[in-house]
């Protein structure tokens, strides 16, 4: 994960409750066993007739070293268009869940690097912008990418004790580690099926 773990933030003066006690054990099993390393998510994504543009995805288990991980809840993430775009503005459109989802990267990164170099940190605000020209997404173009044009991620970080330097650090660090910026910027394999229900 970058620079070494060696915490010097402690579980009573660390407001973020985060432990830096799990993250040094995280650290510390994947350098001993890097196989723990390799972590699987898993998504299941379903829409019915009559729900318009509104898509529902769900997931609860994941994979650590080939091994299954019973989290303790499950999530929804529910997707939709606005109104304007033919949806019925139930839920945020995929755009905007990509963005949030870049910013909480971001953030976990951040919040984790600052907590393996015990820097106090009060707040994290991201701000983000995208746009989209969705005749490429319409097939109205055939010279406009479907994607996202230009992405403006605006991040703002509050400390009372770190130094302008470690906020720069942690600033730079949360580009360069975080995995949703990595994805984003230099693509992934994406290898797709299909089969009839």
């Amino acid at each position: 994960m970058g620079p070494s773990s060696g915490s010097n933030a402690t579980t009573s003066g660390n407001s973020s409750r985060v432990s830096p006690q799990v993250l040094d054990r995280v650290i510390e099993t994947i350098k001993n066993q890097p196989e723990m390393a390799n972590v699987t998510f898993q998504v299941k994504t379903q829409w019915q007739n009559g729900d318009g543009f509104k898509i529902t995805s769900t997931g609860k288990d994941f994979q650590i070293g080939g091994q299954t991980i019973k989290r303790r809840e499950a999530f929804t993430v529910v997707s939709d268009f606005p109104d304007e775009l033919g949806g019925m503005s139930k839920a945020p459109t995929v755009c905007e869940i990509c963005m949030a989802t870049i910013n909480s990267c971001i953030s976990q990164t951040i919040i984790a690097y600052a907590t393996m170099m015990g820097i106090q940190l009060d707040s994290i605000r991201i701000e983000t912008e995208g746009d989209v020209d969705i005749r490429g997404f319409t097939g109205v173009s055939e010279r406009v990418r479907p994607g996202a044009q230009e992405l403006r991620i605006d991040i703002h970080l509050d400390s009372k004790t770190a130094s302008n330097e470690q906020l720069q650090k942690l600033y730079e660090l949360g580009k360069r580690f975080s995995p949703s910026m990595d994805t984003l910027t230099h693509g992934t394999t994406i290898k797709t099926t299909y089969d009839r229900i």
